[in-house]
C-alpha cells in the first residue's frame, strides 16, 4: 500500500505591529524624511501599541478596528500617561490631532500594502473627523512688547538670545525647528535674508528679514564668538539650543511678564501671519513665505480682516461727515545665576 505523501504547506509569516514599525520607519528613513516626520510616525505606532498591542497581527485589523481606534483617541485616550509631573491627566485628543494621525496611519498602511504585508489599506477610505474651524489665537502688539521688555537683554546672554530669537521668529515667519537649525552660513548679512534648510517638506526656503533683525543677529554673532559654533542659537555652554530648553525658557518669561494666554513657539508664526494680513499683505505672498502647499491653509488668517474692517469702518464711516460741530479723535553675562537662568 503506497504511503500518503505529506502535503507541504507554506505558512504565511505573521507581522506584528512591532514588526511593521521597524519596516515602515526603515523605509521612511531611506526616503529622507525629516526627524519631525519620523517622530510623528513613532507617535502613531505608539498609539497602535497602546490600543491594539504591539504583538497583534497587523494584517488581522479591519476598518471596524480603525473606527474603534478613532473613538478611543477622541474620547478615551489618557494623555501624559507616563509623565509624573502631570497630576491631572487629560482624556481624549483634539480633532486636529486625530486627523493628523489618520494621515500618517494611511501612509503607514500604504507602505505595508506595497510590501505585501497587508492585503488592503484599512485607513484608505476612512474620512477625517469633521473639524469646526476656530479662529487662530495670536499675540497682541502690547503683549509682544511686554514680553520683549521683560527680557534682561542687556545683562544676561540667554535673555538676549531669546530677544533675538523672538525677532527672528516674527520676522521670518519660521517654524521653531527651522529657526533653531539655522547656522551662520544660512544668514546673508549683505542681502538681509536667511535660508531655511531644515524644512518640513525638505525644500530650501529663503526669506528676507529687516535691518533691525540683521543688526541683532550681528550682535549675537559677536556674543557667540567664544563658542566657536556654526549654530546661531546656543545654550550658555555653547551647545545648539534645543526645543525643550527653548520651551522652558519661554515659559519662564511668559510667567514673569504676567501673560495668561498659552504662548508657544508656533504662536509667533500665527501672530506674524495675522499682522501681515492686517497690514494688507497679499495672501499669495504669505503662502510662499509660510511654505504652505494649499492656499486654504493660509486663508485661515483672513479672520483678522474682520477686526480691521470694523476699526476702519468706525473711523471712516460717511456718517461722521453728517455730524455737525463734533471733533473726531483722530554687557551680558553667560550663565549668571544658574538656578534663575539655566538655559
Amino acid at each position: 500500500m503506497p504511503l500518503k505523501k505529506r502535503k507541504h504547506v507554506n505558512k504565511k509569516k505573521v507581522y506584528t505591529i512591532n514588526d511593521a514599525r521597524k519596516i515602515v520607519l526603515q523605509i521612511k528613513k531611506i526616503e529622507g524624511l525629516s526627524k519631525n516626520s519620523l517622530d510623528n510616525y513613532e507617535k502613531v505606532f505608539n498609539d497602535f501599541d497602546r490600543f491594539w498591542g504591539e504583538e497583534t497581527d497587523i494584517s488581522s485589523l479591519t476598518t471596524d478596528d480603525v473606527r474603534q481606534f478613532i473613538d478611543w483617541q477622541l474620547n478615551k485616550k489618557i494623555q501624559f500617561l507616563n509623565q509624573k509631573t502631570k497630576k491631572v491627566k487629560k482624556i481624549g485628543v483634539s480633532v486636529s490631532t486625530v486627523n493628523t494621525y489618520l494621515t500618517y496611519a494611511k501612509a503607514i498602511f500604504s507602505v505595508l500594502k506595497n510590501e505585501e504585508i497587508v492585503e488592503e489599506n484599512i485607513f484608505q477610505h476612512v474620512k477625517k473627523v469633521k473639524e469646526h474651524q476656530k479662529k487662530i489665537d495670536i499675540l497682541t502688539i502690547p503683549e509682544i512688547k511686554k514680553i520683549l521688555r521683560t527680557l534682561k537683554k542687556d545683562e544676561i546672554y540667554s535673555e538676549f538670545r531669546m530677544y533675538v530669537l523672538i525677532h527672528v521668529l516674527l520676522d521670518s515667519f519660521g517654524r521653531i525647528g527651522e529657526v533653531l537649525s539655522l547656522t551662520w552660513n544660512d544668514v546673508d548679512f549683505e542681502h538681509h535674508c536667511i535660508t531655511f534648510t531644515n524644512t518640513k517638506n525638505k525644500k530650501i526656503r529663503t526669506i528676507p528679514i529687516t535691518k533691525k533683525t540683521v543688526k541683532l543677529l550681528q550682535e549675537l554673532k559677536e556674543e557667540n564668538a567664544d563658542f566657536k559654533s556654526e549654530y546661531v542659537f546656543l545654550t550658555n555652554h555653547g551647545k545648539p539650543l534645543g526645543q525643550s530648553a527653548f520651551r522652558k525658557h519661554l515659559k519662564t518669561i511668559i510667567e514673569r511678564a504676567g501673560i495668561k494666554k498659552r504662548v508657544h513657539a508656533h504662536l509667533f508664526r500665527h501672530t506674524a501671519s495675522a499682522m501681515f494680513i492686517q497690514q494688507n499683505g497679499s495672501v499669495r505672498v504669505l503662502q510662499k513665505i509660510l511654505d504652505h502647499s494649499d492656499l486654504s491653509t493660509t486663508q485661515r488668517y483672513a479672520h483678522v480682516l474682520d477686526s480691521t474692517i470694523r476699526e476702519q469702518h468706525e473711523r471712516f464711516s460717511p456718517i461722521h461727515l453728517l455730524e455737525e460741530h463734533k471733533q473726531r479723535k483722530v554687557k551680558r553675562t553667560k550663565g549668571g545665576n544658574q538656578n534663575e537662568y539655566p538655559f
